[in-house]
């Protein structure tokens, strides 16, 4: 049975329903303002605070200083003030050098560390086709100056960074000690090795120093020169991997990786932090494969991109993680320039993997087989050093089984 309405009641209820969608917009309007004043009176404490001590430094400082270094170093301390490893402040110069290394330039392709016996930064890698290579440099020499500057235990670790990266097609000249004969050679950079490999018996082993823009090709060549050789079973190493970006790290797991869920493909996702996809990680349907498996090196230095790769074999069950916990910093970051040529590197979204597991603020990836290297392991970076690395020596026994 229809029930009629008169017009006095619809009219009351139309008022009703515009009174109560009005108090309900002003109450939302009123929380986004107070939300907006709040953070506008906590901006305006920051930079009031900033602007005293200007003020009182302007005024009262006994000495000079210089205006662009107060800036950066201001810039610097404000981005440390995040607490996260993936946002930082780079002045131009620095900016300038972070975008050749993701580029994958500006090495003269060798690996040096500092030798507390000798008291020297000593070549321990020199790379096939590297100019290091073509200007007779040896594994074993011990670098005893980088243009003029003598090397010692305060600046080795700029010394060590030199050899890696720097201007392409820049020349550096190097006196090293062979023999306790000393000699001096020109070396040209351009060459950046970031992946390395060795074998013993069927067993490949792989390491990966960062991901940068040639990091996937040179796996990809490494691979097919194991394959050569027989290789039936593969250990990637990525403890102490830190460096290189998300998106160069997946276009590795790409090779690995067989496609994604569904029609998206997507092997993994970065997430802002409002909920919404920053960016999806996809593959395609080809993979490497190992007939006996694969297993991967991680450690609390294990980070970032390093991290995503790690996670995903874990995912599909392409691999046995050992070692210890890693950093849990698998977040994504973006570089925003400034008008004077520095730059701010921002982390805007955290990864998540394909199992919806996420690694970040400090929460890493637990190995299937917690490995310590104790104080008597030594890490190695082949197979050459097996001996004294216990979790490479547990690597190798999980794939022998």
């Amino acid at each position: 049975m229809n029930k009629k309405i008169s017009l006095g009641l619809t009219v009351a209820l139309i008022l009703l329903s515009i009174t109560a969608t009005f108090a309900l917009t002003m109450t939302v309007s009123q929380n986004i303002y107070n939300g907006l004043i709040s953070k506008l009176s906590n901006r305006f404490e920051l930079y009031d605070g900033i602007s005293a001590i200007d003020n009182y430094v302007r005024t009262n400082y006994y000495g000079e200083f210089d205006d662009d270094s107060l800036f950066a170093q201001s810039a610097s301390g404000y981005m440390k003030g995040l607490s996260d490893s993936g946002s930082f402040y780079m002045t131009a110069q620095e900016y300038i050098e972070y975008t050749r290394k993701l580029k994958g330039e500006g090495g003269i392709g060798v690996e040096a560390e500092y030798s507390t016996d000798k008291g020297k930064v000593v070549i321990t890698e020199v790379y096939a086709g590297s100019s290091a290579e073509n200007a007779e440099l040896k594994k074993g020499d011990a670098i005893i100056k980088v243009d003029d500057v003598d090397v010692t235990i305060h600046n080795a670790a700029n010394v060590i960074d030199s050899l890696r990266i720097g201007r392409r097609f820049d020349s550096v000249t190097l006196t090293y000690e062979r023999d306790g004969a000393q000699k001096t050679v020109t070396v040209m950079r351009g060459y950046t090795k970031t992946v390395t490999a060795s074998f013993v018996g069927n067993v490949g082993y792989v390491r990966i120093n960062g991901f940068f823009a040639n990091t996937a090709e040179q796996f990809s060549a490494e691979i097919d020169s194991l394959n050569a050789q027989g290789v039936t079973a593969l250990i990637i190493d990525l403890r102490g991997c830190k460096d290189g970006t998300i998106e160069y790290a997946a276009a590795v797991a790409d090779l690995i990786l067989p496609s994604g869920a569904e029609s998206a493909g997507a092997i993994a996702s970065a997430v802002k932090r409002d909920g919404s996809v920053y960016k999806n990680f996809t593959s395609d349907a080809s993979a490497i494969t190992f007939p006996k498996g694969m297993a991967v090196l991680v450690d609390n230095t294990t980070s970032g991109g390093a991290e995503l790769l790690a996670a995903q074999l874990k995912d599909f069950s392409k691999a046995s993680l050992i070692g210890t916990k890693t950093s849990g910093q698998m977040t994504m970051q973006e570089i925003y320039t400034l008008e004077d040529g520095s730059a701010i590197s921002l982390t805007v979204a955290k990864v998540i993997s394909y199992s919806g597991a996420q690694y970040c603020n400090g929460n890493g990836i637990e190995p299937t087989y917690t490995v310590e290297l104790g104080l008597d392991g030594t890490l190695a970076k082949s197979l050459e050093g097996i001996e004294k690395d216990p979790q490479l020596q547990s690597a190798y026994a999980t794939l022998m089984q």
